[in-house]
């Protein structure tokens, strides 16, 4: 045992099981479902965690009935409502178990997290308070519908047992069902199921004692538990150590998850799910609170990013194991690198949320904005050499070639790099000068070392010509030449107090009163205007967006968005900018109300223009040729980052 790691990697003993070391790849939404069933990509993804050494895996959250679970992956989550689920948990149990790998799902009813059906079905609560970010009004529940409820978890935690899963947690976190009932702020009842807090309690012990009746004795029964609503009229951390004592006696429980928070309220989530700009393990002390209460086994959960973290973490006695999901989405051999040396070759999660989170909210299936081989592990076997090697000029060191060099390299083949400034990086570069930003430097960084360890020849300062690269007899040429910076067709953009967004970050100085003219929609426009008001600047943003910073992830742009509100960030959403003068921007509302903003330095916000010129010149003329990320068309670094794998494999 590497003696770094001894707690972290030492064994762990939950009910009648014992799991081979402490790490955890807990609950999540992948968005992979299709019919309810664990499908051959569920299976894919989590044995390639198995293989990186985690000692037990926790299914995505599963429904116990036909609702819809959670918001932006409804209809693509894992059902127990029915016997069909039994035949796939018997696969990936079996396959997960050939790995020494323990195997538990998490079983939740969604509740007001939710949305209405297409066909109106609205969502189910306690009460008919709606969650902040649907809105929809929900049907509160008959005491028949929640008898019903009751035996949908019973049956469903058999059907766990069934299926030869190794045990189950059920959800009692997040703002789903059971603390909806248990929750102050949720629950305004004056039944059985309400009021007090004795009746507000009633569901969680009804549904513990029957799901503890549907699997027996020795099967390993646990739950997800918010220890602390994070909420001014919800339950605090001391309800919560009382309420978790009599939750492990009621279900006779094996083990506790403690997260925190509910996920009805915007805010909350931004916080039980921490973002980027969160400190490191913000929960860590509500598991070491739960743990000092219970003497069953206790995981701490949020924002725990590498092994020491961890270790650190099981060391002095917060938590008896460690969920690290966000960390394993990014890195899925966090264990074996770790203990193997191989430190370095860690790709350690950023918090960003960008294929997380965010490819959730936007397409309803997850990936890693540096690994965007997570989630597609059927499609995207593991690299290896091809049976002919090539020789493979690619053009641009931004994160898309970076990308595919190395992807390229490692299948074998002879890469040269080219980037005409004098380090790698692209844009990415200038991202770092942002505030909480600066850790994206880690990608580029991952980027630069892995391609080094590939083999690739590296050229700084340099540029090649189409006719340089024709008469190099190339197999293959990848532009990756990034997006030009642009101005927008506005009178007075040239006037010299207006600057681009890049210009800025690249150290062009602006006077104290700025406006900030956002056209990306997401990051760029929000965290200049929050580094300008942080260096004292009287700043403005303006945009024609629904809101300011509406294409970000919405959980990183909620406390961003605070941020700015409280440094006295001026914001005009739904506002046209139609002319910069001396003065300041001339911006438009809704209804073409023509007003100034005033400003002493403009600086504008747009995602460029593809940079394919040397693209054009070759076309036609060398045998392959590619064009990827930005310099085909200006997107995220998401799309740039895919974009170069995909290449580099096709290769």
């Amino acid at each position: 045992m590497t003696s770094a790691y001894s707690n972290l990697l030492s064994p762990l003993k939950i009910g009648g099981i014992q799991i081979r070391n402490r790490v955890v790849f807990g609950p999540h939404g992948t968005g992979f479902g299709n019919d309810g069933t664990v499908n051959d990509r569920h299976i894919a993804y989590h044995m390639e965690r198995a293989r990186g050494g985690v000692g037990l895996i926790i299914m995505e959250a599963t429904g116990v009935d036909k609702s819809p679970t959670g918001v932006t992956t409804a209809g693509r989550n894992i059902n127990a409502s029915t016997d069909a689920i039994i035949p796939s948990y018997k696969r990936i149990s079996a396959a997960l178990h050939a790995e020494g790998v323990r195997i538990f799902t998490l079983l939740s009813h969604s509740g007001r997290n939710t949305m209405m059906g297409s066909d109106g079905t609205p969502p189910k609560a306690p009460s008919p308070i709606s969650m902040e970010r649907t809105r929809d009004v929900p049907h509160a529940l008959e005491t028949y519908e929640i008898e019903e409820l009751i035996a949908n978890f019973a049956a469903a935690a058999r059907r766990c047992r069934d299926g030869g899963l190794d045990g189950v947690s059920l959800s009692f976190a997040h703002g789903n069902m059971v603390q909806q009932f248990l929750s102050p702020r949720a629950n305004h009842r004056n039944d059985a199921y309400g009021g007090s807090e004795e009746n507000r309690l009633r569901l969680a012990r009804e549904v513990l004692t029957a799901c503890r009746e549907a699997v027996g004795p020795d099967f390993v029964l646990g739950i997800r538990f918010s220890a602390d609503e994070m909420q001014p009229d919800g339950y605090s951390l001391e309800d919560g150590q009382r309420y978790a004592v009599m939750f492990a006696e009621w279900g006779k429980l094996d083990f506790i998850d403690v997260s925190a928070g509910d996920n009805a309220s915007m805010r909350s989530r931004s916080f039980h799910y921490p973002t980027i700009s969160v400190p490191h393990a913000p929960l860590a002390h509500m598991a070491r609170a739960i743990r000092d209460v219970v003497d069953i086994p206790v995981f701490a959960v949020g924002k725990i990013g590498n092994a020491e973290e961890a270790e650190e973490i099981v060391a002095r006695g917060d938590a008896d194991a460690v969920l690290m999901i966000r960390a394993h989405i990014a890195e899925p051999e966090i264990v074996v690198k770790s203990v193997s040396g191989r430190r370095d070759e860690i790709r350690e999660c950023i918090y960003c949320n960008e294929s997380c989170f965010g490819r959730q909210q936007r397409f309803g299936d997850i990936s890693c904005v540096y690994n965007p081989r997570s989630g597609r592990e059927v499609s995207w076997k593991p690299l290896g050499k091809g049976t002919i090697s090539r020789r493979v000029i690619v053009i641009g060191g931004g994160p898309a070639g970076m990308e595919a060099a190395r992807t390229a390299a490692k299948r074998g083949h002879k890469i040269e790099l080219h980037e005409r400034s004098n380090a790698l990086g692209g844009q990415v570069r200038l991202l770092r000068e942002t505030p909480h930003r600066h850790v994206y430097g880690r990608i580029t960084e991952w980027l630069e070392a892995d391609l080094l360890r590939a083999g690739v020849s590296v050229h700084l300062n340099s540029a090649p010509n189409a006719d340089e690269i024709r008469s190099g007899a190339h197999d293959v040429v990848i532009v990756a030449t990034g997006s030009r910076d642009t101005k927008p067709e506005l009178p007075g953009v040239d006037l010299p107090h207006v600057i681009t967004g890049r210009a800025f970050l690249s150290g062009i100085p602006v006077g104290r009163k700025v406006v900030v003219c956002d056209w990306d929609g997401k990051f760029m426009g929000t965290s200049i205007a929050e580094r300008l008001a942080d260096e004292g600047h009287e700043v403005s943003i303006i945009s024609n967006a629904f809101f300011i910073g509406a294409d970000g992830d919405l959980m990183t742009w909620r406390l961003q968005y605070e941020r700015l509100l409280q440094q006295g960030v001026r914001m005009f959403p739904l506002h046209k900018v139609t002319s910069i003068t001396a003065d300041g921007v001339v911006h438009q509302d809704m209804g073409a109300r023509e007003m100034l903003e005033p400003a002493d330095s403009v600086i504008l916000c747009t995602r460029g223009a593809a940079d394919r010129p040397l693209f054009n010149e070759l076309h036609g003329l060398v045998a392959e040729l590619h064009a990827i990320g930005d310099a085909w068309a200006p997107r995220q670094l998401e799309q740039a980052i895919f974009e170069g794998a995909r290449v580099g494999r096709s290769i």
